[in-house]
């Protein structure tokens, strides 16, 4: 096989969630990574006779894990996902993850996603900004598209 040359990486990648009024806003800025694992149970089976394991496949989960730069403006990451967090009925919100930017033929990852947690670590002896993770789970399907606007 020969060796790709559509390869890419994630400098230009773009992320949109929702603010509290469903409007989507970009975060990508003041984001440094987003990670979306995805997983679907297997469930093993084996028969008399039989020395290797057959799968069934079940139900599909993930999450979007982000990493985001502590900041003080208004309408960056910290303060959505923090305000998120904080509200009495935090609710779901939509994600959008662009690959590798938000043009026209990228890869759309797409989800209504809760807050699940929020971790803001604060070290006295560390000089670069506060970086804080964000783990979003979703409230139904986690979909692919390509990008079509």
């Amino acid at each position: 096989m020969t060796q790709t040359v559509t390869a890419i990486n994630a400098i230009d990648a773009a992320i949109w969630l929702d603010k509290a009024g469903g409007t989507p806003t970009d975060i990508s800025g003041s984001s440094n990574s987003v990670s979306i694992p995805l997983t679907q149970q297997l469930g093993p089976f084996r028969n008399f006779g039989s020395r290797w394991p057959k799968r069934l496949e079940g139900g599909k989960d993930g999450a979007f894990r982000l990493v985001i730069t502590y900041s003080t403006a208004a309408d960056e990451a910290l303060d959505i996902l923090r305000d998120w967090f904080f509200a009495t009925e935090p609710g779901a919100r939509t994600i959008k993850v662009y690959v590798p930017d938000k043009n026209v033929g990228s890869d759309v990852y797409s989800a209504e996603v809760r807050i699940e947690s929020l971790d803001i670590p604060l070290d006295s002896g560390k000089a670069e900004p506060i970086t804080v993770t964000a783990n979003l789970l979703p409230d139904g399907a986690i979909t692919h598209a390509t990008n079509a606007t």
